[in-house]
C-alpha cells in the first residue's frame, strides 16, 4: 500500500478486515462518501473466505469531528461483521505495541527495558501469554498482562483479536510466542506483526533450531527477525545477526544462551525500525 505524499493533506489508514460477504465495499465506501472523505489508495485481498481491505484516505474536509467518526466506522462494521479500524497517519507517531509471550522473559525484557528508556518510540500497551508465569514481570514494568489459555485456538486468538482492538494496536511483536497463529489470524495484521526466530532462517524451523543445528555441525549460528506473514516462518527478513561456534568449548546449553541474548537485541532492532516508520512489508 503506497501513502500518497502530501504537505497539506490529513491523511488516514482505514482497514476493514472479516468474513467476506455482499455488499462490504459498498457499505464502507458509502459511509466514507457522506462524511466527505477522499479515498487515496485501496488495496483488498481475500484469504479462505477472509477479507482485508487497506485504504489511504483525504481526511481534510471530514464532516464531523475525528473521534465521532472513528465511532461511526466502527458501528458500520459491527452492523457488517467486519472490523474496522482507522489511524490518523502521523510522522513518527509513538506506535501501540502489543507483546505476545509464552514463558521465556529475555526477550521481553530487553523490549520493556528500551521502550521504558524511549529508545524505541513505542509504547508497551500489553502483554499476552498463553501462560500464566509472565505476569509479575507485566506487572514489574507496569504493563496490562492478558492471560488467554491456548487448548482452544479459535477462543485464543478471538480473545487476542479483542484485546488488539481495545487498544489499537500498531504493532505485535512475538516476544518468543510460542505458538503458531492461523493463517486467517497473520493475514488480517499482515505487515503488523514481527517474529524472533533462532537460526537463519530457513535452514532449521520449528522450536528446536540450537539443537538442531549443534547436532548437525553448524559452524555458525544465527537468528532472524521477520515479518510474519501466512507461511510459517518465511515471511520477509527484517534483519539478521551471527555468531561463530567454539568446537571445544560450546556446549548445547552455552549456545542456546548465547543465541537468546543475540534474539533480544535482533528482535528489540527490527521492533525499534518498525517504530520508526522504516520498514514496510
Amino acid at each position: 500500500l503506497m501513502l500518497p505524499s502530501s504537505h497539506h493533506k490529513k491523511l488516514a489508514k482505514v482497514r476493514v478486515a472479516g468474513p467476506d460477504k455482499k455488499g462490504i465495499i459498498a457499505t464502507v465506501t458509502t459511509y466514507l462518501f457522506k462524511n466527505n472523505t477522499n479515498i487515496e489508495d485501496i488495496d483488498q485481498r481475500i484469504l479462505e473466505g477472509i477479507l482485508v481491505m487497506n485504504m489511504v484516505v483525504d481526511i481534510t474536509s471530514l464532516s464531523k469531528p475525528l473521534p465521532d467518526f472513528r465511532k461511526g466506522l466502527k458501528e458500520t462494521g459491527r452492523l457488517i461483521g467486519m472490523e474496522i479500524t482507522i489511524q490518523e497517519i502521523l510522522p513518527k507517531k509513538i506506535k501501540n505495541v502489543a507483546l505476545l509471550a509464552t514463558r521465556e522473559p529475555h526477550c521481553l525484557v530487553a523490549l520493556l527495558g528500551e521502550m521504558k528508556r524511549k529508545r524505541i518510540r513505542g509504547v508497551p500497551r500489553l502483554i499476552i501469554s498463553n501462560q500464566k508465569g509472565l505476569g509479575p514481570l507485566a506487572r514489574k514494568f507496569g504493563v496490562p498482562f492478558c492471560f488467554t489459555p491456548s487448548t482452544n485456538r479459535k477462543k485464543h486468538e478471538a480473545k487476542i483479536l479483542q484485546k488488539l482492538s481495545e487498544n489499537e494496536i500498531d504493532l505485535i511483536v512475538l516476544a518468543r510466542y510460542m505458538q503458531i497463529l492461523s493463517p486467517e489470524f497473520c493475514f488480517r495484521h499482515e505487515g503488523k506483526i514481527i517474529n524472533i526466530h533462532p537460526s537463519l532462517l530457513p535452514s532449521f524451523p520449528g522450536a528446536r533450531a540450537y539443537s538442531q543445528a549443534f547436532n548437525k555441525g553448524v559452524e555458525v549460528i544465527g537468528v532472524t527477525a521477520h515479518f510474519v506473514t501466512t507461511d510459517l516462518d518465511e515471511g520477509p527478513i527484517i534483519c539478521q545477526e551471527a555468531f561463530k561456534i567454539d568446537k571445544i568449548k560450546d556446549t548445547v546449553e552455552t549456545i542456546a544462551e548465547r543465541g537468546k541474548s543475540l534474539e533480544a537485541r535482533v528482535l528489540t532492532r527490527a521492533t525499534k525500525l518498525f517504530c520508526d516508520d522504516l520498514l514496510t512489508l
